[in-house]
C-alpha cells in the first residue's frame, strides 16, 4: 500500500518516475540514494552534537577557572591583600613560631594612644586573633624578621586605626613600626610588620628572650 512506504522513498520514486529509465528496477537506486541521505543526516547531526557538547565543556571550563581565580583575590574583608595567591586571615590563627615568643605588658612607645594587646585583646575594635613570626639568621644565631598580625573586626562598623607592634628583648623595647589598616564589619586584615634591621647589624644575645605586643597609634 501506498500509504505505507516511507515518505523519502516515494517522493524519490515519485521523482524518477519522470525521468527515462527503460528496462531498469529503478528501486535499488532509490534505496541506495535514500540510503547515503540518511547516512549523510546521520553524520551531520552528530557532529553538531559534538561540537555542542564542546562548546558548552568550554564555557563551563572558562567560567570555572574565573571562578576559581576570583576566590583566590578574596581576603576575607581585608582592604588591599587581593592579589592572586594572598594569605588567608584563616590560616593564622593563635601563634605561630618556630621560637618561643611572651607577651609584654609595657607599650614601650610614646606614640600609643591605647594600652598594650595581647593575643584576644580587642583595642579600638579590632580583635589579634592570630600571630606568626618567620625568623631569619642573623649575627646573634636566629632573628624574629617578619611579624603577620592577623586583626578581626567583630563590630557593626568600619574600623580604621593604625596598629603598631613593638618587639622586646629582655623586656626592653628594641623597634616598632605601624600599619594604618581599615577592615569592614565582620572582616579580618593581615598587617605585616618586617624589621630588616635584625639581620643588617644588630647584635641580639643569642640566650635573650623574645617579648612583643601590639597597641595603637595616631594614624598618619
Amino acid at each position: 500500500m501506498s500509504h505505507e512506504v516511507d515518505p523519502l522513498i516515494r517522493r524519490e520514486l515519485q521523482w524518477m518516475a519522470l525521468g527515462v529509465l527503460e528496462n531498469r528496477d529503478i528501486a535499488p537506486l532509490i534505496f541506495q540514494k535514500v540510503r547515503r541521505r540518511r547516512i549523510k543526516r546521520a553524520i551531520v547531526s552528530g557532529v553538531a552534537i559534538v561540537l555542542t557538547v564542546a562548546l558548552g565543556l568550554g564555557i563551563f571550563a572558562w567560567a570555572s577557572s574565573r571562578t576559581s581565580k576570583n576566590s583566590l583575590m578574596v581576603n576575607t574583608g581585608a582592604v588591599g591583600a587581593t592579589q592572586p595567591g594572598a594569605l588567608n586571615p584563616n590560616a593564622v590563627q593563635g601563634v605561630t613560631s618556630d621560637y618561643p615568643l611572651t607577651w609584654e605588658q609595657s607599650v614601650g612607645d610614646l606614640s600609643a594612644i591605647s594600652r598594650a594587646g595581647g593575643l584576644g585583646d580587642t583595642l579600638g575594635g579590632l580583635t589579634a586573633v592570630g600571630l606568626k613570626v618567620t625568623w631569619q639568621r642573623c649575627a646573634s644565631g636566629q632573628c624574629p624578621t617578619t611579624w603577620i598580625l592577623n586583626l578581626k573586626n567583630n563590630t557593626g562598623d568600619i574600623v580604621s586605626a593604625s596598629p603598631a607592634l613593638m618587639i622586646f628583648v629582655d623586656h626592653s623595647p628594641v623597634t616598632s613600626t605601624s600599619r594604618p589598616v581599615t577592615v569592614t564589619p565582620g572582616g579580618s586584615s593581615l598587617v605585616v610588620f618586617t624589621y630588616p634591621e635584625f639581620t643588617q647589624g644588630l647584635t641580639v644575645d643569642p640566650s635573650a628572650s623574645w617579648q612583643w605586643n601590639w597597641y595603637l597609634t595616631v594614624a598618619r
